[in-house]
């Protein structure tokens, strides 16, 4: 065999040793919407793109184990470098099924703080049911574990919104983060 047939052949079976798996069915034609189109129902998964429920990725931060779902906000402005491993590891108790060592430039000081500690800190809210959004996606998890890096939040927005259930009302907090399309829209001007 040729050098060049022998590295063709390692690169593949290299690729489908490492790759991941992807969950559901992937589409790649791109939807072309229009006013006559009919309604479609998508189903989202709460904030889980980054791993399945079945195996969480360790998630270290200048070599500090934090939360594995941290990761969505964290500036990637703010990363000098990024390594995965994929060795699993139990921490806590809880296996885990590769890590993700993120290395952050060195005059970038994070602030992580935990969902619970960051509404107590900035809101005065009511004994009512919380759901959390970071950005457009759904907290489905325990905000008193979840946690977020401070200085990559942008705005806190509060809705009380109302249930079918009588005088029960929940709260949803919105957390904006320091995207540069989140600033920009933050700075636009809207006239009613």
């Amino acid at each position: 065999m040729t050098k060049n047939t022998l590295a063709l052949i390692l690169l593949f079976v290299t690729f489908d040793s490492f790759s991941q798996d992807i969950i559901g069915k992937k589409s790649t034609t791109k939807p072309n919407y229009s006013e006559n189109s009919e309604i479609k129902v998508i189903y989202k998964d709460s904030l889980n793109t980054f791993h399945s429920k079945n195996k969480p990725v360790g998630i270290f931060v200048n070599g500090i184990f934090l939360n594995e779902n941290l990761i969505s906000t964290i500036n990637p402005d703010k990363i000098e470098n990024l390594t995965v491993e994929k060795e699993s590891f139990e921490k806590n108790g809880k296996e885990y099924f590769g890590k993700i060592l993120i290395e952050l430039k060195s005059d970038y000081k994070p602030k992580f703080i935990s969902l619970k500690e960051l509404t107590s800190k900035y809101l005065n809210l009511d004994t009512n049911p919380i759901i959390f959004q970071i950005d457009e996606n759904v907290i489905n998890q325990d905000y008193n574990e979840y946690s977020v890096d401070e200085s990559f939040i942008l705005k806190i927005e509060l809705n009380k919104i109302k249930t079918s259930k009588k005088d029960t009302e929940i709260n949803l907090i919105k957390l904006i983060t320091k995207t540069p399309e989140n600033i920009k829209k933050a700075n636009e001007i809207r006239i009613k």
